[in-house]
């Protein structure tokens, strides 16, 4: 594989063989030692980063739970809570042993969303609650509770199917709603995802979407409270409702 750093990193860490050569629009290849920077952890140790590798290969699990045992105790010499991000449990990512996470981390995070993706091809919710529990039961199975925290999406996705072709866009919590008051869509709840649906079809194209609201966020937090977890995380900042904060709220001083 090749090391890439954005348009958007100072160019100087660019690769001086490369240069402005681009592997992907934006990307650029990375130097030696911008990748030496970055994987160094004593460069970003601190309260507002979490550690999230994605994408490892099963060859390199045996490495990255290593890595985690001996930044773990850097961390609890210099006061530093750790925590580490996860997918939510499937066979494909068992080599990022949560079991060994639950000992030497503060904190073990689950994704809980992307359960349909962008480049996925099949349109579908980001977090149904069926696959949200799922992935706190498989979870807790291997980790203690207290030490886990459901992250809950505060986006959604604008679905679109033409001709066969599946697309899609991230949008917070407004955007959709804005979408759905625009083009007169009706919405109704879906007990099996436990999300309000709506779904409308203009011209060629079949436009659908799975709605993360109050209602959704909240259906989601009361099953994490049956599971005694240790907190609730979210992506990303800023695609959620004022209105959600009060739910959180409830839910970290019930």
């Amino acid at each position: 594989g090749r090391s890439l750093i954005s348009k958007y990193d100072i160019a100087y860490d660019r690769c001086s063989k490369c240069g402005s050569k681009q592997y992907e629009t934006g990307w650029y290849c990375a130097s030696v030692a911008a990748v030496s920077y970055y994987l160094d952890p004593r460069n970003s140790i601190c309260e507002d980063y979490i550690f999230q590798f994605e994408q490892l290969t099963y060859d390199t699990g045996e490495h990255f739970t290593q890595f985690l045992r001996e930044l773990s105790i850097e961390c609890r010499e210099n006061g530093i809570v750790l925590s580490v991000d996860n997918y939510v449990p499937r066979e494909s990512s068992t080599h990022y042993n949560r079991k060994e996470q639950g000992v030497v981390a503060d904190y073990v995070i689950i994704m809980g969303y992307d359960e349909h993706w962008g480049s996925g091809g099949v349109a579908g919710s980001v977090a149904s609650i069926g696959f949200v529990e799922d992935g706190i039961k498989k979870t807790v199975e291997e980790v203690p509770s207290e030490k886990v925290i459901n992250a809950i999406p505060f986006y959604t996705r604008i679905w679109k199917t033409t001709g066969g072709e599946v697309t899609s866009e991230a949008v917070g919590m407004e955007t959709a709603e804005n979408f759905i008051a625009k083009y007169n869509v009706e919405t109704r709840w879906d007990e099996e995802t436990c999300q309000n649906y709506g779904e409308k079809q203009m011209g060629d194209t079949l436009y659908q979407v799975w709605l993360e609201d109050e209602h959704s966020i909240e259906t989601k937090l009361t099953v994490m409270k049956k599971y005694d977890l240790g907190g609730v995380a979210a992506w990303k900042l800023g695609f959620e409702k004022k209105s959600i904060w009060n739910l959180l709220d409830a839910y970290i001083n019930s």
